[in-house]
């Protein structure tokens, strides 16, 4: 008699314990997505982007929290190599700079914060000239180009940038324009793209190089 009223309890208990297992599974994406801390529709996020970008990047922000009222997105703009110094030190949870992650800066990420750094194009970028408005120069080769970052050019014009180490401009100017060879020592540093306009805006002997986005 124990016996039998024992398998009648299991009969009676199963069915019941698969409906629950199914009602657990079927949760709608909405419930899903509400047990999540943050998701595509709320949550905050705190991202450190290239200066250079800002325009940009604002008006995508906004565009963004306006069709996700749940969501803010905090950017913090600033040169290049400090927006990498925030993700080293886990302050960020996404970048927006002019390059991919080092193997190096893959590794130091995946060793000491468990992340595994994953990258995307979603943009192109380019480098603004910009001259003083009096200035009958308005057309530069590639060579004058050089030879005014070097200090050869047929006229002192000094080269202004957003600052002389860390910004992408810089780095992209050293590697890929230069290309070894070394920046004149007169080089200048403003400390935004927006002072660099000013200061050109001011001073007839030099010449600005500014980031400006562009559509990929």
């Amino acid at each position: 008699m124990i016996f039998r009223r024992t398998m009648k309890l299991k009969k009676r208990l199963f069915p019941v314990f698969m409906l629950l297992l199914l009602l657990t599974a079927c949760k709608s994406y909405e419930e899903q997505e509400n047990e999540l801390p943050d998701s595509r529709n709320r949550g905050t996020i705190r991202v450190s982007a290239d200066e250079t970008f800002k325009p940009v990047i604002d008006e995508q922000v906004q565009v963004y929290e306006s069709n996700h009222p749940g969501t803010s997105i905090l950017v913090d703009y600033k040169p290049e190599a400090e927006c990498l110094k925030d993700l080293f030190v886990d302050s960020v949870r996404m970048l927006i700079i002019t390059r991919r992650a080092s193997e190096e800066e893959k590794n130091f990420l995946s060793d000491s914060l468990r992340v595994d750094a994953k990258s995307m194009i979603i943009a192109r970028d380019g480098i603004s000239v910009i001259v003083h408005p009096d200035s009958p120069d308005t057309i530069f080769t590639m060579k004058d180009i050089r030879d005014i970052l070097t200090g050869r050019f047929k006229k002192n014009l000094i080269p202004v940038f957003d600052g002389v180490k860390a910004t992408s401009t810089v780095r992209f100017i050293i590697d890929s324009v230069l290309r070894g060879d070394s920046l004149t020592p007169n080089a200048m540093a403003a400390r935004t793209s927006d002072a660099v306009v000013d200061y050109v805006a001011k001073n007839p002997g030099v010449i600005g190089f500014i980031g400006v986005g562009v559509d990929r």
